[in-house]
């Protein structure tokens, strides 16, 4: 990482999604969709980004506790990782706004599949998927929610960070 902001940025997000991740929320409900797309759109490095995602999920998960969803998850999350790539440097909040209800909509599409996928749950027939999928709405929800309201809230105060510090600059 090449200086400090980008360091701070990289610190924040990382402690953002540890503390989502760890204190008690409603399921689905944390910041990490946001953080991720954010991350992705955000670090110049794309490299940076998937380190960010990678580090914070397995520092997590050595809290909460490993999982056989665990594949579907990081999976889940290194695309919307991905997602942000084509938001560098778009501040456009329809586009932050799409690309945020995509991630959540692919992080339940695949987890879900995953999880009908091991067949412990559900029956491996296309009734059985469907139920899965159904039986998956309210964390889908959560999820959608959080996912809107926390990219929303992060790539803001990026933009106001970044309006203030131009200000700074040209009051000098």
């Amino acid at each position: 990482m090449k200086n400090k902001h980008t360091i701070l940025v990289f610190i924040t997000l990382f402690v953002l999604i540890l503390l989502s991740r760890w204190v008690s929320h409603l399921w689905n409900f944390t910041l990490v969709g946001g953080a991720l797309l954010f991350a992705g759109s955000y670090f110049k490095d794309k490299k940076i980004s998937f380190t960010l995602m990678l580090s914070a999920l397995l520092v997590s998960d050595l809290v909460i506790g490993f999982h056989d969803q665990m594949p579907s998850v990081y999976l889940s999350y290194l695309i919307i990782v991905g997602l942000g790539f084509f938001l560098a440097g778009n501040t456009n909040r329809v586009k932050i706004l799409g690309f945020s209800f995509l991630g959540s909509f692919l992080f339940y599409a695949i987890t879900n599949f995953a999880v009908w996928l091991q067949g412990t749950l559900y029956p491996m027939t296309f009734a059985g998927l469907m139920d899965c999928y159904v039986m998956a709405i309210p964390f889908y929800r959560n999820q959608l929610i959080s996912d809107i309201l926390s990219s929303l809230a992060i790539f803001e105060v990026a933009r106001f960070a970044t309006l203030n510090a131009v200000a700074e600059v040209n009051s000098k």
